[in-house]
């Protein structure tokens, strides 16, 4: 990968992370920045040595990463108590390292190990059935359409070097994502037992990752480069959703025996649905019942 790749990449992967992450090399001349670091004031082009007191960096790990090639922590007292600090060398440019802290901007909520987690009151179906369905279902759909809408011009913000615009414009389509699953809760869009829905989803995502790539293909046949490597990022980033969502199923998903059922797989993106018939619509991609196809 090109310096460009490698740094497009980054801000793919990083731009959105509660935390300040750089790319930075062994002179620590800071090369990338993500939204959270830009907000402390760091900058591509600085040494991040020069950044608040010197003995701030004398636990510094970067020397250590890039001689080893392998990736580097420590622990220190950040701004909400113990932090964790890291570096981590990029495997296609072994001199440049991704490093970053965890619990120094951000206050993670603390976990009671071993005790039962609070629970959400239930909004699932309020209005469902009621006057207020259409007018919840029209706004969820509003708010998904800004969400899109946000981030593409997130997308042409940083496109114009306004990375401050970017940032507000991220922010934005991080509260209209939340709002959107809210009315869509409200409305019981999706069943309140999830777990026969996220296994479909799995499946979704593992297709998701050979079907993106081979769009990604047509699209560098057409000669844009840049776009079909973007594209080839989110197709990894689909097929890890499908491994991180199994991981889920494992550890949360109720152990049942039910009697077997069919299984309807949705032609356009890959969701699997286990029951008697097929859904009306697709949950993922919104196609009828028609494009599914029983799963032999």
């Amino acid at each position: 990968m090109s310096n460009e790749e490698i740094i497009r990449a980054f801000h793919l992967m990083w731009d959105n992370f509660p935390e300040a992450v750089m790319i930075t090399q062994k002179s620590r001349e800071i090369i990338a920045v993500n939204n959270k670091a830009a907000e402390f004031g760091l900058k591509p082009g600085i040494k991040c040595s020069s950044i608040g007191k010197p003995e701030n960096h004398k636990g510094c790990q970067c020397n250590q990463a890039v001689d080893t090639g392998e990736p580097v922590f420590c622990t220190y007292e950040g701004n909400f108590g113990k932090a964790y600090g890291f570096w981590i060398p990029i495997s296609e440019k072994p001199e440049w390292v991704i490093h970053f802290g965890v619990g120094y901007a951000f206050e993670y909520p603390k976990i009671s190990r071993g005790k039962a987690a609070t629970k959400m009151e239930s909004i699932h179906g309020l209005t469902k059935g009621t006057e207020l369905e259409p007018l919840m279902a029209a706004m969820a759909q509003g708010e998904a359409n800004g969400v899109m809408m946000y981030y593409a011009l997130a997308r042409l913000a940083k496109e114009q070097g306004l990375d401050d615009v970017a940032a507000t414009f991220i922010e934005s389509a991080n509260q209209e994502a939340v709002h959107a699953g809210f009315y869509a809760t409200l409305n019981g869009k999706y069943p309140k037992d999830f777990w026969a829905l996220v296994k479909g989803i799995a499946q979704a995502e593992y297709k998701g990752e050979a079907s993106i790539k081979a769009l990604a293909d047509k699209v560098r046949a057409a000669g844009f480069d840049k776009a079909a490597d973007e594209m080839e990022i989110f197709a990894k980033q689909e097929g890890h959703h499908g491994v991180v969502i199994d991981e889920i199923l494992k550890k949360y998903a109720p152990k049942t025996s039910a009697p077997a059922q069919k299984t309807f797989v949705c032609s356009v993106c890959g969701y699997e649905h286990v029951g008697d018939a097929p859904p009306a619509t697709c949950p993922i991609c919104g196609q009828p019942s028609s494009v599914f196809k029983e799963k032999v």
